[in-house]
C-alpha cells in the first residue's frame, strides 16, 4: 500500500466513524419534557407536556417513528430566532396541529399537518405566513378541541 492509498483509507475511516456518530446521536437524542401552558381567548388554560427539541438532532428527529401521542403531549421546537419555520412529516405517522408561536408567546398561526410516511417525493412541506420563534406540535384537532385560535391565544413557554 502506498502513501496515497493509506491517506484514502484513513479518510474513509474518519468519514465512516463520523457517519456512525451522527446516526448514533440521532437515534439516542432524548428530549427534556416541560409544561407548556396555552391560554385560549375564553381564558381557559390548557397544559401540554412538551418534549423540547432545541438542537439540530432533536429537531431532525421530531416525532418520527411514533405511533401515537398522548392527548396533552406534544413537542416544542425552539429556534434561535424568529423566522419562517418550515416543517414536513417524513417518517411521521401521527396527524398533527403545528402552533407557530411568536417570540412574545402569541400564537401566530395553526397549520394541520398530514403524515407522509417514508415517501419523500410526496412529502408536503408546511410553512406559515408569519415568522415564529417556537413551534408546538400536538395531535391534529387539539387546537379546535381546546378553543386555541391564532392571533387570540397565548403560550407560556418554559
Amino acid at each position: 500500500m502506498n502513501g496515497q492509498d493509506i491517506g484514502i483509507a484513513l479518510f474513509a475511516a474518519i468519514v465512516l466513524v463520523a457517519l456512525f456518530y451522527l446516526i448514533y446521536s440521532f437515534t439516542i437524542a432524548k428530549n427534556t419534557v416541560k409544561k407548556v401552558s396555552i391560554t385560549n381567548p375564553g381564558g381557559s388554560i390548557i397544559t401540554v407536556d412538551a418534549e423540547i427539541a432545541d438542537n439540530p438532532f432533536k429537531m431532525m428527529k421530531g416525532l418520527m417513528g411514533r405511533s401515537s401521542l398522548d392527548e396533552n403531549a406534544g413537542m416544542l421546537f425552539v429556534f434561535q430566532s424568529e423566522a419562517i419555520q418550515t416543517f414536513w412529516m417524513l417518517n411521521t405517522t401521527i396527524p398533527l396541529d403545528a402552533l407557530f408561536i411568536k417570540e412574545n408567546g402569541s400564537v401566530a398561526e395553526i397549520i394541520q399537518m398530514e403524515p407522509c410516511g417514508l415517501n419523500v417525493t410526496k412529502c408536503k412541506t408546511y410553512a406559515p405566513n408569519e415568522t415564529a420563534r417556537y413551534v408546538l406540535e400536538v395531535n391534529k384537532g387539539f387546537s379546535q378541541r381546546h378553543g386555541i385560535i391564532a392571533g387570540k391565544s397565548a403560550v407560556s413557554l418554559p
